[in-house]
C-alpha cells in the first residue's frame, strides 16, 4: 500500500488556503452536489475520470480528475475553487465549471433522457499515486464525450442519478498521446448529508453483457447489477477488505448470488479532512465474466467489511 509518510508529507505540502477550505465543508448538512464520469478500457490499459462537488452554501468547488496510461497515474485535486450560489444539479441541462480552472462537465437531460455529456481538462497533473492537493508539474490534457445507453433504476442513494455508457476521449499527458475508448458510468448527485462522513465501498464494474453499482455501508449494501440485459437489485455485499487483489460476492433480490474476484490496475489516495480516500481501478472476473471498473473507500471504522461478512 502506499507509504503513509509520502501521503501526510504531500498533504502539508499543500497551501494553508486549500486545508482550511476542505475543512470548511467538513460536516456541512447544507446543500451540495456532484457530478462525475469515470471510465476503463476494456483491456485496462487506460482509464479515466472527471469529478465535480460544489458546495454552494459554502462557495466551494472540489475537482478530481485521474488518468491511468499503462502503468502510469497522472492526479489532479484541488478543494479550493469557487461555487456560486446557484443549484445545477435539478436543471434540465446543466454545465460544471470552476474559473479559472480549465475544466468542464456538461450534460443535457437526466437520469434516462440523458445525452450529450462532454467532458474536457487542461490540468497540471502530478504523476503520483498519493498526490497532494493542488496543481501539479505534469501537463495534461483531456477531450471526451460520454454516450449515455442505460440508467440503473435501482437507487443507490436518494437523489443520485447512475446511467452507464461509453466514453471516447483524446489524452495528451507527460509527452504521450492516446485515444481512451471504453466502457463507462456518470452519476450525479444531490444532497443535504455530509460528505465523507461515514465509511463506504463503492462500487462500478462492466462487461460486455453486464454493469453494476454499488454502495457498501455498515448496514447493508445497496445499488444493482444489468445482466443479459435484465436489472436486479442488490441484497447484500460481502467484501474484501481494500487491497491489491479483492473477492466479493454479492447477494441479488431475484437472482442467485453472484462471486467476483478483482485485481487492481492501480491504487491510489486522495487526502480529505486529514484522512485518506483509497480509490482503485480493477479488472477482474464476475459470474465467470470479464469485467472492468473502480472501487473505492472511505474506511473506518467501523469495519463495513467485517460487519458485511458477520451478516453472511
Amino acid at each position: 500500500m502506499i507509504d503513509r509518510r509520502t501521503l501526510v508529507a504531500g498533504a502539508l505540502a499543500a497551501p494553508l488556503s486549500a486545508q482550511a477550505r476542505d475543512a470548511a465543508v467538513k460536516g456541512s448538512r447544507a446543500y451540495s452536489e456532484s457530478i462525475m464520469v469515470m471510465s476503463v478500457a476494456a483491456d485496462g490499459s487506460s482509464a479515466v475520470t472527471l469529478r465535480f462537488c460544489r458546495f454552494p452554501v459554502e462557495g466551494y468547488t472540489w475537482v478530481w480528475c485521474h488518468v491511468l496510461v499503462g502503468q502510469d497515474l497522472y492526479a489532479f485535486t484541488r478543494h479550493d475553487l469557487p461555487a456560486g450560489p446557484e443549484r445545477l444539479a435539478d436543471g434540465q441541462s446543466a454545465t460544471y465549471l470552476a474559473p479559472p480552472l480549465k475544466a468542464r462537465l456538461a450534460r443535457e437531460g437526466r437520469g434516462p433522457g440523458l445525452s450529450n455529456v462532454r467532458l474536457s481538462a487542461d490540468l497540471g497533473f502530478h504523476k503520483s499515486r498519493s498526490a497532494p492537493l493542488g496543481d501539479g508539474p505534469v501537463r495534461g490534457r483531456i477531450e471526451g464525450r460520454f454516450t449515455a445507453e442505460r440508467a440503473l433504476v435501482a437507487q443507490v442513494l436518494e437523489g443520485r442519478d447512475e446511467v452507464y455508457g461509453r466514453l471516447d476521449a483524446e489524452i495528451r499527458i507527460g509527452g504521450r498521446r492516446l485515444r481512451h475508448t471504453g466502457p463507462a458510468k456518470f452519476h450525479e448527485q444531490r444532497q443535504e448529508a455530509p460528505r465523507f462522513d461515514t465509511p463506504f465501498c463503492y462500487g462500478w464494474l462492466a462487461g460486455a453483457d453486464r454493469a453494476a453499482t454499488s454502495l457498501l455501508v455498515n448496514q447493508g449494501a445497496a445499488g444493482g447489477w444489468i445482466l443479459g440485459g435484465r436489472e436486479s437489485a442488490i441484497a447484500d455485499l460481502v467484501l474484501d477488505p481494500p487491497g491489491q487483489t479483492r473477492a466479493a460476492t454479492w447477494k441479488l433480490k431475484d437472482a442467485p448470488a453472484l462471486p467476483g474476484r478483482f485485481e487492481a490496475l492501480t491504487r491510489y489516495e486522495i487526502p480529505i479532512h486529514g484522512r485518506a480516500w483509497q480509490g482503485s481501478f480493477v479488472r477482474g472476473e464476475v459470474g465467470g465474466a470479464p469485467v472492468v471498473g473502480v472501487l473505492n473507500d472511505w474506511p473506518g471504522p467501523p469495519d463495513i467489511c467485517a460487519a458485511a461478512r458477520s451478516r453472511a
